[in-house]
Formats: structure tokens, C-alpha cells, sequence
């Protein structure tokens, strides 16, 4: 099998004089398979360290524009734990809760359930998800992701349905309705 034709814009720049890439390796935001199926688009995001609002650093150096960012706060401890419980996906520490219990995951079914999450009610295609969790850009490997999910909601238990079949495409995050 011969080696993916990469366009890597990133390297042009640094041989351009531009900004250097960032140090970390990038997270896989997208992919957008190319009429003909050879082929993908796969989109890379990187962190890009703030001050002021505003992008700083080595990476900021020959912005033209802001860039807009959203913030977010984190709402405080509930007074009252009566709410319908929870399924908690934790970021930052890597940690899955349902009911204020921790669940044991493995690598690519916390990757899984953060992919899906991440953006609710979105459908993922089965290639698109081996794209992001498992860096596989082929066709082959369905059913790993078949697996996985069965596995995945197994654990979930009765929050087994906010992962969602959708029949001869993919899976989606459907988070719970509100009243």
C-alpha cells in the first residue's frame, strides 16, 4: 500500500518564515472522506496558550485578527443531589461518573464516549470515528467500533441509550431532554 499524500500547510509556513507548529501533536477535530473514498480530509486542532484573551506565544506571532474564544464557567457544587442523575464525562481527569460513581473505561472507550459527547446529537460515521479514536483511515475496522460501543454502554448501563445507532450510517451522543 503506498503512503497517503499528506499536504502539511503547518510545514510550508515554518519553511516560509511563519510561525513554528505547536509542540503537541495535534487532536483529530475532523474527517471528511473525498469523493472517490481513496482519500480523506482530516483536520488537526492544536491549543494555542491565551493571555488577555487573546492568543500569545510563539504561536500567536503573525495573527492579523483576534481570535474570538469562548469561555465557559464550571457551575457550582448542587445544593441539593435530588436532580435526576448524571452521566459526568471528565476531561480533564480523564474520568467517566455515573450517578457520582466512577466508572472503570478503557483508553478508546473513554476516547469513544468523550468523541461522541463532545459534540451531541452530531452523527459520526464509523470511518470517521476510527479516524479520531483509533488513527485509522480506512475502511477496514468497522466493527471495532461496533464492539466498543456494545462495550461502552454495557458500562454505561441505564445511560446506555445517550449512544445512539443510527441505522447504515453511525453513532451519536443524544444527551438527556429537559423538561
Amino acid at each position: 500500500m503506498s503512503q497517503p499524500n499528506v499536504i502539511d500547510f503547518t510545514g510550508r509556513r515554518r519553511e516560509q518564515g511563519g510561525r513554528p507548529a505547536p509542540p503537541d501533536g495535534g487532536t483529530v477535530l475532523g474527517v471528511l472522506p473525498l469523493p472517490g473514498g481513496r482519500a480523506a480530509l482530516v483536520m488537526v486542532g492544536h491549543v494555542v496558550p491565551l493571555e488577555e484573551g487573546r492568543p500569545s506565544g510563539p504561536a500567536a506571532e503573525g495573527e492579523r485578527r483576534p481570535v474570538p474564544v469562548r469561555t465557559t464557567t464550571v457551575p457550582r457544587q448542587r445544593e441539593a443531589r435530588e436532580e435526576t442523575p448524571e452521566l459526568v464525562v471528565d476531561r480533564a481527569c480523564r474520568v467517566v461518573r455515573v450517578d457520582g460513581e466512577e466508572i472503570d473505561l478503557t483508553f478508546r472507550e473513554f476516547e469513544l464516549l468523550d468523541y461522541l459527547s463532545a459534540a451531541p446529537g452530531r452523527v459520526h460515521s464509523r470511518r470517521q470515528l476510527l479516524a479520531a479514536v483509533w488513527d485509522r483511515y480506512g475502511d477496514e475496522g468497522g466493527r471495532t467500533v461496533d464492539v466498543h460501543v456494545l462495550r461502552l454502554r454495557r458500562k454505561l448501563g441505564r445511560f446506555a441509550d445517550r449512544i445512539v445507532t443510527v441505522r447504515n450510517v453511525g453513532y451519536k451522543y443524544q444527551p438527556p431532554r429537559r423538561p
